[in-house]
Protein backbone atom coordinates (compact mmCIF):
# COMPACT_ATOMS: atom_id res chain seq x y z
CA UNK A 1 0.00 0.00 0.00
CA UNK A 2 1.29 3.29 -0.96
CA UNK A 3 1.89 5.51 1.97
CA UNK A 4 1.89 9.59 1.74
CA UNK A 5 3.83 11.69 3.71
CA UNK A 6 1.82 13.80 6.57
CA UNK A 7 1.52 17.42 6.70
CA UNK A 8 4.07 17.69 9.23
CA UNK A 9 6.70 15.53 6.60
CA UNK A 10 5.22 17.64 3.81
CA UNK A 11 5.55 21.72 5.80
CA UNK A 12 9.27 20.46 6.33
CA UNK A 13 9.81 19.57 2.95
CA UNK A 14 9.06 22.66 2.03
CA UNK A 15 10.67 24.40 4.09
CA UNK A 16 13.95 22.34 2.95
CA UNK A 17 12.89 23.43 -0.63
CA UNK A 18 12.71 27.12 0.14
CA UNK A 19 15.79 27.27 2.07
CA UNK A 20 17.86 25.40 -0.54
CA UNK A 21 16.34 27.86 -3.30
CA UNK A 22 16.89 30.60 -1.67
CA UNK A 23 20.42 29.68 -0.44
CA UNK A 24 21.30 29.31 -4.56
CA UNK A 25 19.85 32.90 -5.44
CA UNK A 26 22.04 34.37 -3.00
CA UNK A 27 25.20 32.41 -4.52
CA UNK A 28 23.99 33.49 -7.78
CA UNK A 29 23.50 37.12 -6.94
CA UNK A 30 26.56 37.13 -4.33
CA UNK A 31 29.17 34.54 -4.69
CA UNK A 32 30.35 35.14 -0.98
CA UNK A 33 26.80 34.32 0.36
CA UNK A 34 27.79 30.71 0.19
CA UNK A 35 30.41 31.12 3.05
CA UNK A 36 28.86 33.89 4.76
CA UNK A 37 25.13 31.65 5.03
CA UNK A 38 27.20 28.32 5.55
CA UNK A 39 29.94 28.92 7.55
CA UNK A 40 31.84 25.92 7.39
CA UNK A 41 33.50 24.23 10.31
CA UNK A 42 35.65 21.91 7.71
CA UNK A 43 36.70 18.37 8.93
CA UNK A 44 39.99 17.16 10.34
CA UNK A 45 42.83 18.20 7.93
CA UNK A 46 40.99 20.70 6.32
CA UNK A 47 40.52 22.96 9.26
CA UNK A 48 42.18 26.60 8.14
CA UNK A 49 43.28 29.67 9.55
CA UNK A 50 42.82 31.89 6.35
CA UNK A 51 39.50 32.54 4.24
CA UNK A 52 41.24 31.18 1.32
CA UNK A 53 43.49 27.77 2.24
CA UNK A 54 46.46 27.18 -0.09
CA UNK A 55 47.63 23.97 -1.52
CA UNK A 56 51.28 23.70 -3.03
CA UNK A 57 50.63 21.17 -6.52
CA UNK A 58 52.89 18.68 -6.70
CA UNK A 59 55.23 20.17 -4.09
CA UNK A 60 56.98 23.24 -5.37
CA UNK A 61 56.21 22.11 -8.97
CA UNK A 62 57.32 25.33 -10.53
CA UNK A 63 60.67 25.62 -8.77
CA UNK A 64 61.58 21.99 -8.64
CA UNK A 65 61.08 18.60 -10.39
CA UNK A 66 57.55 17.57 -9.15
CA UNK A 67 56.43 15.06 -6.50
CA UNK A 68 60.23 14.52 -5.51
CA UNK A 69 61.49 14.66 -2.39
CA UNK A 70 63.46 18.00 -3.22
CA UNK A 71 59.96 19.73 -4.10
CA UNK A 72 57.88 18.58 -1.19
CA UNK A 73 61.44 19.85 0.64
CA UNK A 74 61.28 23.20 -1.17
CA UNK A 75 57.43 23.78 -0.33
CA UNK A 76 57.73 23.09 2.93
CA UNK A 77 60.37 25.28 3.52
CA UNK A 78 58.21 27.67 1.99
CA UNK A 79 55.66 27.27 4.93
CA UNK A 80 52.97 26.53 2.51
CA UNK A 81 49.85 25.70 3.98
CA UNK A 82 49.58 22.21 2.35
CA UNK A 83 51.77 20.38 -0.22
CA UNK A 84 49.55 18.04 -2.41
CA UNK A 85 51.15 14.71 -4.17
CA UNK A 86 49.77 11.89 -5.99
CA UNK A 87 49.99 8.08 -5.10
CA UNK A 88 49.95 4.95 -7.44
CA UNK A 89 51.16 1.28 -7.47
CA UNK A 90 53.66 -0.13 -9.42
CA UNK A 91 53.26 -3.65 -10.47
CA UNK A 92 54.18 -5.17 -6.99
CA UNK A 93 52.20 -3.26 -5.02
CA UNK A 94 54.69 -0.19 -3.98
CA UNK A 95 52.79 3.13 -3.51
CA UNK A 96 54.65 6.14 -5.27
CA UNK A 97 54.48 9.43 -6.01
CA UNK A 98 53.78 10.08 -9.87
CA UNK A 99 51.44 12.00 -11.75
CA UNK A 100 51.35 10.82 -15.23
CA UNK A 101 50.38 7.20 -16.09
CA UNK A 102 53.62 6.96 -18.01
CA UNK A 103 56.80 7.29 -16.74
CA UNK A 104 57.94 9.25 -20.07
CA UNK A 105 57.99 12.82 -19.01
CA UNK A 106 59.51 13.02 -15.87
CA UNK A 107 61.75 10.52 -15.56
CA UNK A 108 64.66 8.62 -18.38
CA UNK A 109 62.63 5.91 -18.48
CA UNK A 110 59.43 4.99 -20.82
CA UNK A 111 56.12 3.20 -20.40
CA UNK A 112 53.25 2.41 -17.72
CA UNK A 113 54.65 3.06 -14.23
CA UNK A 114 52.27 0.32 -13.57
CA UNK A 115 54.27 -1.59 -15.77
CA UNK A 116 57.83 -1.24 -13.60
CA UNK A 117 58.60 -2.71 -10.76
CA UNK A 118 59.82 -0.98 -7.47
CA UNK A 119 62.97 -1.80 -8.42
CA UNK A 120 62.92 -0.77 -11.61
CA UNK A 121 61.27 2.73 -11.22
CA UNK A 122 64.03 3.29 -8.26
CA UNK A 123 66.56 3.33 -10.85
CA UNK A 124 65.19 6.11 -13.16
CA UNK A 125 66.12 9.70 -12.76
CA UNK A 126 63.40 11.49 -11.91
CA UNK A 127 65.37 15.26 -11.51
CA UNK A 128 67.23 15.36 -14.69
CA UNK A 129 64.65 16.48 -16.96
CA UNK A 130 63.78 19.55 -14.92
CA UNK A 131 67.46 20.83 -14.27
CA UNK A 132 71.09 19.46 -14.41
CA UNK A 133 71.02 20.79 -10.76
CA UNK A 134 68.46 18.08 -9.55
CA UNK A 135 69.95 15.14 -11.62
CA UNK A 136 69.99 11.76 -9.78
CA UNK A 137 66.58 12.63 -7.91
CA UNK A 138 64.46 9.27 -7.94
CA UNK A 139 60.38 8.59 -7.53
CA UNK A 140 59.51 8.69 -4.03
CA UNK A 141 57.86 6.39 -2.22
CA UNK A 142 54.50 7.09 -0.02
CA UNK A 143 56.82 5.97 3.00
CA UNK A 144 59.30 8.43 2.13
CA UNK A 145 56.70 11.34 1.45
CA UNK A 146 55.50 10.49 4.89
CA UNK A 147 58.79 10.48 7.50
CA UNK A 148 59.39 13.82 5.42
CA UNK A 149 56.17 15.32 5.92
CA UNK A 150 56.42 13.53 9.56
CA UNK A 151 59.26 16.12 10.72
CA UNK A 152 57.49 19.46 9.19
CA UNK A 153 54.37 21.65 10.61
CA UNK A 154 52.91 20.98 6.64
CA UNK A 155 49.83 19.63 6.20
CA UNK A 156 49.11 16.92 2.57
CA UNK A 157 46.32 16.46 0.24
CA UNK A 158 47.08 12.61 -1.00
CA UNK A 159 45.89 11.55 -3.72
CA UNK A 160 44.95 8.07 -4.41
CA UNK A 161 45.09 7.83 -8.62
CA UNK A 162 43.42 5.39 -10.47
CA UNK A 163 41.44 2.15 -8.23
CA UNK A 164 43.42 0.78 -5.62
CA UNK A 165 42.80 -2.64 -4.11
CA UNK A 166 41.16 -2.30 -0.84
CA UNK A 167 44.19 -4.12 0.61
CA UNK A 168 46.32 -1.58 -0.62
CA UNK A 169 44.17 1.78 0.79
CA UNK A 170 44.44 -0.27 4.18
CA UNK A 171 48.03 -0.81 4.31
CA UNK A 172 48.63 3.19 3.49
CA UNK A 173 45.90 4.27 5.86
CA UNK A 174 48.16 1.96 8.20
CA UNK A 175 51.00 3.83 7.33
CA UNK A 176 49.30 7.82 8.09
CA UNK A 177 48.38 6.09 11.28
CA UNK A 178 51.56 4.67 12.10
CA UNK A 179 52.99 8.55 12.18
CA UNK A 180 49.50 10.26 13.53
CA UNK A 181 48.89 11.96 10.55
CA UNK A 182 45.15 12.26 10.91
CA UNK A 183 44.95 15.67 11.46
CA UNK A 184 47.45 16.83 8.90
CA UNK A 185 46.62 14.64 5.94
CA UNK A 186 43.26 14.44 3.59
CA UNK A 187 43.16 12.04 1.46
CA UNK A 188 41.37 12.01 -2.33
CA UNK A 189 40.77 10.10 -5.55
CA UNK A 190 38.69 10.47 -9.14
CA UNK A 191 37.64 7.05 -8.51
CA UNK A 192 34.99 6.13 -7.07
CA UNK A 193 35.69 2.39 -5.11
CA UNK A 194 38.69 4.01 -4.19
CA UNK A 195 37.22 6.91 -2.41
CA UNK A 196 34.49 4.46 -0.86
CA UNK A 197 37.60 1.93 0.29
CA UNK A 198 38.83 5.15 2.68
CA UNK A 199 35.68 6.16 3.78
CA UNK A 200 35.26 2.38 5.14
CA UNK A 201 38.73 1.75 5.94
CA UNK A 202 39.88 5.57 7.42
CA UNK A 203 36.59 7.14 8.36
CA UNK A 204 38.79 9.54 10.74
CA UNK A 205 40.14 10.67 8.01
CA UNK A 206 39.47 13.86 6.00
CA UNK A 207 38.36 13.22 2.31
CA UNK A 208 37.87 14.65 -0.96
CA UNK A 209 36.04 13.82 -4.44
CA UNK A 210 38.12 14.62 -7.16
CA UNK A 211 35.62 15.15 -10.17
CA UNK A 212 35.10 16.68 -13.40
CA UNK A 213 31.21 16.97 -13.39
CA UNK A 214 29.28 18.70 -10.97
CA UNK A 215 25.39 17.09 -11.99
CA UNK A 216 23.00 16.32 -9.38
CA UNK A 217 24.03 12.90 -9.30
CA UNK A 218 27.78 13.39 -8.61
CA UNK A 219 26.61 15.91 -5.63
CA UNK A 220 24.24 13.11 -4.51
CA UNK A 221 26.84 10.93 -4.31
CA UNK A 222 29.48 13.23 -2.44
CA UNK A 223 26.69 14.07 0.36
CA UNK A 224 25.63 10.26 0.38
CA UNK A 225 29.31 9.29 0.70
CA UNK A 226 30.28 12.48 3.39
CA UNK A 227 33.00 13.91 1.97
CA UNK A 228 35.15 16.52 3.07
CA UNK A 229 35.25 18.66 0.51
CA UNK A 230 34.57 18.01 -3.55
CA UNK A 231 37.68 19.40 -5.72
CA UNK A 232 37.10 20.61 -9.61
CA UNK A 233 37.99 23.35 -11.93
CA UNK A 234 37.09 26.64 -10.75
CA UNK A 235 35.35 27.58 -14.30
CA UNK A 236 32.88 24.07 -13.70
CA UNK A 237 32.00 25.65 -9.81
CA UNK A 238 31.15 28.63 -11.66
CA UNK A 239 28.91 27.42 -14.10
CA UNK A 240 27.10 24.99 -11.08
CA UNK A 241 25.86 27.27 -8.46
CA UNK A 242 23.21 25.11 -7.63
CA UNK A 243 25.51 22.36 -7.11
CA UNK A 244 27.85 24.96 -4.69
CA UNK A 245 24.69 25.91 -2.87
CA UNK A 246 23.61 21.90 -1.96
CA UNK A 247 27.79 21.37 -0.91
CA UNK A 248 27.52 24.32 1.18
CA UNK A 249 23.89 23.03 2.57
CA UNK A 250 25.55 19.79 3.60
CA UNK A 251 28.29 21.25 5.11
CA UNK A 252 30.87 20.01 2.26
CA UNK A 253 33.96 22.14 1.35
CA UNK A 254 34.54 23.14 -2.20
CA UNK A 255 38.48 23.19 -3.76
CA UNK A 256 39.25 24.55 -7.24
CA UNK A 257 42.31 23.60 -9.74
CA UNK A 258 45.35 24.41 -10.71
CA UNK A 259 45.02 28.31 -10.25
CA UNK A 260 48.10 30.37 -11.18
CA UNK A 261 46.93 33.93 -11.21
CA UNK A 262 46.03 36.89 -9.52
CA UNK A 263 42.77 36.96 -11.42
CA UNK A 264 41.61 33.52 -10.87
CA UNK A 265 42.61 33.63 -6.95
CA UNK A 266 40.31 36.53 -6.85
CA UNK A 267 37.48 35.37 -8.40
CA UNK A 268 38.46 31.95 -5.92
CA UNK A 269 37.42 34.42 -2.90
CA UNK A 270 34.23 35.76 -4.72
CA UNK A 271 32.82 32.47 -5.14
CA UNK A 272 33.72 32.15 -1.78
CA UNK A 273 36.09 28.55 -2.15
CA UNK A 274 38.02 27.32 0.66
CA UNK A 275 41.19 26.10 -0.68
CA UNK A 276 42.45 26.77 -4.54
CA UNK A 277 45.19 24.14 -5.67
CA UNK A 278 48.35 26.23 -7.22
CA UNK A 279 51.66 25.75 -8.74
CA UNK A 280 52.77 29.17 -7.53
CA UNK A 281 52.24 28.96 -3.20
CA UNK A 282 54.87 31.51 -2.55
CA UNK A 283 53.24 34.26 -4.86
CA UNK A 284 49.71 33.13 -3.86
CA UNK A 285 50.29 33.86 -0.20
CA UNK A 286 52.16 37.19 -0.65
CA UNK A 287 48.62 37.96 -2.89
CA UNK A 288 46.27 36.60 0.33
CA UNK A 289 48.52 39.10 2.31
CA UNK A 290 48.21 41.81 0.68
CA UNK A 291 44.44 41.74 -0.77
CA UNK A 292 43.67 41.07 3.71
CA UNK A 293 42.53 37.49 2.75
CA UNK A 294 44.42 35.80 5.79
CA UNK A 295 41.11 36.24 8.83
Amino acid sequence: MLQFAGPTVLRVGVLSWILTSLLVVLIVLDPNAASATHPLQLHGALQRDAPLGIVSHRGAAALAPENTLAAFQLAIDQGVDFVETDVQLTADGVAVLMHDPDVDRTTNGSGPLAGHTYEQLAALDAGAWFSADYAGERVPTLTEFVTVLDAAPTRAFIELKGEWPAERVGEAVELLRAHHLVHRVVLASFERPTLEAIRALAPEYATILLTRELDGETVDYAIGLQVSAVCARQQLIAEHPHALARLRAAGIGAIAYTLNSSKEWQEAVDQGLDFVVTDDPVTLAAWRLAAGHTT
